[in-house]
């Protein structure tokens, strides 16, 4: 039950923050309720929008976009981060570096969004390359520990 509703409570935040641009005293009141919710229901720490960060803990050796996480969250070892970036190309970039540091099971390609699933020695790496209408892309990470 505690893994349908901390699943549950990631679509929640993702998708309302997917929804929002640029920072504006409303969507910053949004935001704040959707991650006051998801941290109430769950008792999980996301942190969204401006001035988010990547949790502490995140595995070093997965490769990140300059600037800072349109949101984050760390549950159970296991982390979530989405970038906003300003190309499909950057988020390539990216994708490039994970092929040259984890194995690749598995690439799907659904036009405007394409999806990886890496495996490493202590995470696996799901990654996420959307692109937006106005030419930038949305990089959604979501890495778990592996269980020995």
């Amino acid at each position: 039950m505690k893994t349908r509703i901390v699943a549950a409570a990631l679509m929640l935040s993702v998708g309302a923050i997917a929804l929002t641009g640029c920072v504006n005293p409303v969507e910053q009141l949004i935001n704040n309720t959707v991650e006051d919710a998801i941290e109430g229901a769950t008792g999980v720490d996301v942190d969204a929008g401006n001035g988010a960060s990547v949790p502490e803990g995140f595995p070093s050796d997965i490769p990140l976009p300059s600037g800072s996480p349109l949101a984050a969250l760390a549950v159970d070892g296991g982390y979530t981060v989405t970038y906003t970036l300003p190309s499909v190309a950057d988020g390539e970039g990216i994708i490039e570096q994970l092929k040259s540091q984890y194995t690749t099971d598995s690439e799907s390609d659904f036009g405007g969004m394409k999806i990886w699933s890496f495996t490493g020695s202590d995470y696996t790496v799901g990654v996420t390359l959307l692109e937006q209408e106005d030419g930038t892309a949305q990089l959604l990470y979501v890495v778990a520990p592996i269980t020995q």
